[in-house]
């Protein structure tokens, strides 16, 4: 330990004797470390924390698989929720759950909640138990006798101040008295958002044969100790087989039931994104460890002469080593320390870049994991690129070095190291670069895609209608008419709509028929997405019409039923044109037959990233419901500059409707692509910093080179070389250095890019003029950092370098 503790001294005095070379490499290890710890915090936060859930490796979600028709939707309706749970094998709990919104009243101000409706065996499956109260039972999943909920931990510190007496205390739920029967316990929260929980009470009329393509649920399960992926899906394959043979509208329809971890589905795509970003970023960090090593090096060739006095003295190899290793580490944990303190900042920028589209996103912070890998990371760094120096510096040549003096041999010993350094810091730093392009132009592409309607301009809200006071279809409409109006009147306001469902949101599919069509025994439909829209909904998107007509006030209560489809709609079932005046029904409760009277284009409801799927527009007065969304478009300007209009307008119709949820529906369009915006954003600042450490290295080891042979620079041109052809020497050393690095990068390149084809959109993977583009670049950018050195060594005067000799 005294030894340690002298060796850390004298690493402390020889850096602060050199404070430019120890800012250098600091900076470089922060930058490095830093980006490293951010990174692992939302993959950790993400993918590597485990759910607060029993065993959740044995949780599973369970769904409709229509390969065949590709559908879009894969919810399960009560009867087919009804068979998993009844006819499996696999499984020791089947839950089922959908979400809602209520509003809490009898308090100051009217709050929107997010609330699941669950089966009594949705805690069970979890694995969870509540640390105040009890669970559902059985008997509550029943009309009438479903008014109980469960709190979530974070509701009950926000609203009832962690009040141990709140069970047994009446809610006021839309209306309707509720009574508090449990508490979750702290972080248990699935799905994400949730605020309260109650009991699914399906009303009999669900439960009939006729409703199987009602679909609205989501089913989990909890396999069975021992019980793999590929075991449930041969049960469920043997359930799917028992009842093609038992109900022949079951055969015909070609589904299958899917199941996959819950784990996976719950993180989706942004998996292969986090851990492709998390590769990315350790290779930031192994160009920094190679800069710094490069400095090392630097460093222990000009302190040969203090190495040879030192083992002249008795100093051993190892004591040596020790202490340029002491050095290194010295400077990693330094480094390590300001990379959290940037990791503090980068985790939270990290957050706001992908705004909500990152599940788990809550679950994201600095925790003992995160600070452990910091310090293992900064160790492993300073033994990384400080051994090679280390070892370099503690083979000095006594001899040579005394007899050389100060001016030191390790620039010819180590040279080759040093390339050798650069050229993998240029491969890397391509690699990135590569990477940076192609998830560029794939947000570019992204970007330029046509949503079908325009997002800019248009200010959005959602609210939610108490049941008790808008339960009737009179009610609602009534309620709809008088805040359009309201809202239409307002200054500056163009268009105003209202939707069940805002575009680039959540999706409502359902199956559907077509008058006078029946479909073949080979024929599969897929689910059309619909959404139930006022008249002016389409027109305040500026959604363009193609044929017909849209919705009209007169499409309400007591008429006929219309329909408006998309594009898709129309080509996929009427490719003969003749889609207007055709009637088709949705398989959903109380769903009439409607006509189609217009066509618009297609519109990206569910997502960007998505090919165009059917989707129908109701009448919202037709269809009815009480959870909405409001589209109000402004003539100039920013729509923010309406949101305290907009909710006085509610207010004046009906001041028990809360109002949440509001935000420029461009900012919508943002949030979608989150993911992908932070990967590009991510990838483009990696291979940026990448970029310029393996340019500051080339820069270093071509102006160590010159410093080396400024003896053999001035003898060159005492002899006659022109200043050019001092310029052209360095300059095919440098260019050859990096042409070496952009070879071996494009080769690492293309041997990685299959890596990427999933998360691209509109580009592929070997895109040709992001590999040559690219190399150019970096090329250029090599020729630049080549050039500096190389110019300074045609300034050498012979006379001067001679005389130095």
């Amino acid at each position: 330990m005294e030894t340690f503790l002298q060796d850390l001294r004298h690493a402390s005095r020889s850096l602060r004797k050199s404070p430019g070379f120890a800012l250098v490499a600091v900076l470089a290890l922060a930058l490095g470390i830093g980006g490293n710890t951010a990174v692992f915090s939302v993959v950790n936060g993400v993918l590597l924390r485990p759910p607060p859930f029993e065993a959740p490796e044995q949780l599973v979600d369970v769904s409709n698989d229509f390969a065949k028709a590709k559908r879009f939707g894969l919810s399960s309706s009560v009867v087919e929720y009804r068979e998993y749970r009844d006819l499996t094998r696999a499984f020791s709990s089947v839950a089922a759950f959908t979400d809602d919104d209520m509003t809490l009243t009898g308090v100051d101000t009217p709050q929107h909640l997010r609330v699941l409706e669950a089966t009594a065996s949705f805690l069970p499956t979890l694995g969870v138990t509540p640390s105040l109260g009890r669970n559902f039972t059985e008997e509550e999943e029943t009309p009438g006798r479903d008014r109980v909920v469960l709190l979530t931990h974070q509701t009950w510190r926000t609203y009832f101040s962690q009040d141990p007496g709140v069970l047994g205390r009446t809610l006021q739920l839309d209306g309707v008295p509720y009574t508090v029967v449990g508490v979750l316990p702290r972080g248990v929260v699935y799905p994400a958002g949730m605020d309260l929980y109650r009991p699914f009470a399906p009303s009999p009329d669900l439960a009939g044969e006729e409703k199987r393509e009602t679909r609205f649920l989501d089913v989990m399960a909890r396999m069975k100790p021992g019980v793999t992926l590929e075991s449930a899906r041969k049960d469920l394959a043997r359930v799917s087989a028992e009842l093609a043979e038992s109900h022949p509208k079951y055969a015909s329809s070609q589904r299958t039931i899917g199941v996959a971890s819950l784990e996976d589905e719950v993180v989706g795509d942004v998996k292969g994104t986090l851990w492709l970003l998390l590769g990315a970023v350790g290779f930031v960090l192994l160009v920094a460890c190679s800069s710094v090593a490069n400095l090392l090096l630097a460093r222990a060739a000009s302190r040969e002469r203090e190495v040879s006095i030192r083992a002249a003295l008795g100093a051993g190899r190892w004591r040596l080593m020790a202490q340029f290793l002491t050095e290194s580490l010295v400077l990693s944990v330094v480094g390590g320390g300001l990379g959290l303190l940037l990791a503090l900042w980068g985790t939270d920028a990290l957050l706001a870049l992908v705004g909500e589209g990152l599940p788990r996103a809550a679950e994201v912070r600095l925790d003992w994991r995160s600070l452990a890998f910091t310090m293992g990371v900064s160790l492993l760094s300073g033994v990384l690129f400080g051994l090679v120096p280390a070892l370099q510096a503690s083979r000095a040549d006594l001899n040579a070095a005394m007899r050389e003096g100060s001016r030191g041999t390790g620039g010819r010993r180590s040279g080759k190291l040093r390339s050798g350094l650069v050229v993998g810091q240029v491969a890397l730093a391509l690699v990135l670069l590569v990477g940076a392009g192609l998830f560029g132009k794939s947000l570019v592409a992204l970007l330029s895609q046509d949503a079908g309607f325009d997002p800019e301009g248009v200010l959005t809200a959602q609210l939610s209608l108490p049941e008790t006071t808008h339960g009737t279809a009179e009610r609602q409409v009534a309620f709809q008419r008088q805040l359009l109006e309201k809202l239409q009147a307002l200054p500056g306001v163009e268009s105003v709509g209202l939707t069940n469902l805002l575009p680039l949101g959540r999706s409502m599919t359902s199956g559907f028929a077509i008058e006078g069509r029946t479909k073949g025994p080979d024929e599969i439909w897929p689910a059309v997405q619909f959404r139930t829209v006022s008249p002016d909904y389409l027109r305040a998107l500026r959604v363009r019409l193609r044929e017909g007509r849209m919705l009209e006030s007169t499409d309400g209560p007591g008429a006929a039923w219309a329909v408006v489809i998309n594009q898709r709609f129309a080509e996929l079932y009427w490719p003969q044109g003749n889609a207007l005046g055709q009637r088709l029904r949705l398989n959903w409760p109380d769903a009439q037959w409607a006509t189609v009277v217009g066509i618009v284009d297609d519109a990206r409801e569910w997502a960007l990233d998505k090919p165009m799927v059917p989707i129908a527009y109701y009448s919202l007065e037709q269809l009815g419901g009480t959870n909405l969304a409001l589209a109000v478009r402004v003539k100039s300007g920013s729509p923010d500059s309406l949101r305290v209009a907009v909710e006085g307008a509610l207010r004046s119709v009906d001041a028990d409707v809360p109002l949440f949820g509001v935000a420029p529906l461009s900012r919508l369009v943002d949030d979608s692509i989150g993911t992908r915006r932070l990967s590009a954003l991510l990838m483009g600042l990696f291979a940026g910093t990448a970029l310029l450490l393996a340019a500051l290295g080339l820069a270093g080891v071509i102006g160590y080179s010159v410093a080396q042979r400024t003896r053999e620079m001035g003898i060159r041109m005492a002899l006659g070389a022109a200043r050019g052809d001092v310029l052209a020497l360095v300059l095919r050393q440098g260019m050859g250095l990096a042409g070496l690095g952009v070879a071996v990068g494009l080769g690492l390149s293309l041997a990685l890019a299959h890596l990427l084809r999933a998360l691209l959109y509109g580009v592929t993977a070997y895109d040709p003029w992001t590999f040559v583009g690219v190399a150019a670049l970096l090329s250029g950018v090599a020729l630049l950092a080549t050039w500096l050195p190389a110019r300074r060594a045609t300034r050498v005067d012979p006379i001067i370098a001679l005389r130095a000799e």
